[in-house]
């Protein structure tokens, strides 16, 4: 079909479908022969789908056990959802229990955990406040001097702020 004959494109399903052509439309098949040949082919289409249809029609009714096989799926789905409500039920009152024994032990761990010894904590904090002897060799007179430094937003100066007393 020609980009000319575009406008006559839905005047051609019309007419095949209702085999009723207008004046204009006639004139201008008889002029055209692409669109004579797709009137043609509409029309012949039409033909083979109007044959078609009693075949499709036929086989249009339900079998006679359709209502029982629907019947069947539907138990089988509520069967498969009252299944799936007992494991999630299942799956959450385990979770619970193993959560539940799991604080239990911890809080049992902690309360049956061994003393320590007044001895042992003594010895301990000797272990923590011992130094080496060789750890007065590496200290420096300079060390002194960064512990005075002063911190971020501190004055190097210490001058004591006179105050201006009002009269």
């Amino acid at each position: 079909m020609k980009n000319a004959c575009e406008k006559w494109r839905e005047q051609l399903r019309d007419t095949a479908l209702t085999r009723a052509a207008t004046k204009d439309l006639e004139e201008h098949l008889r002029s055209c022969r692409d669109c004579a040949a797709e009137l043609r082919d509409l029309e012949t289409r039409r033909t083979r789908l109007d044959t078609l249809l009693p075949l499709v029609a036929r086989g249009s009714e339900p079998s006679a056990d359709f209502r029982a096989r629907v019947l069947a799926a539907a138990e089988a789905i509520d069967r498969r959802k009252h299944g799936r409500r007992w494991r999630y039920w299942t799956l959450a009152g385990t979770t619970a229990m193993v959560a539940a024994a799991v604080i239990i032990g911890v809080n049992w761990h902690r309360q049956t955990g061994l003393p320590v010894s007044k001895e042992e904590l003594a010895a301990a904090q000797k272990l923590a406040d011992w130094r080496a002897p060789s750890d007065s060799l590496l200290e420096t007179p300079g060390q002194e001097i960064l512990r005075t430094t002063p911190k971020l937003g501190e004055s190097y100066l210490n001058v004591p702020v006179k105050k201006v007393e009002e009269e």
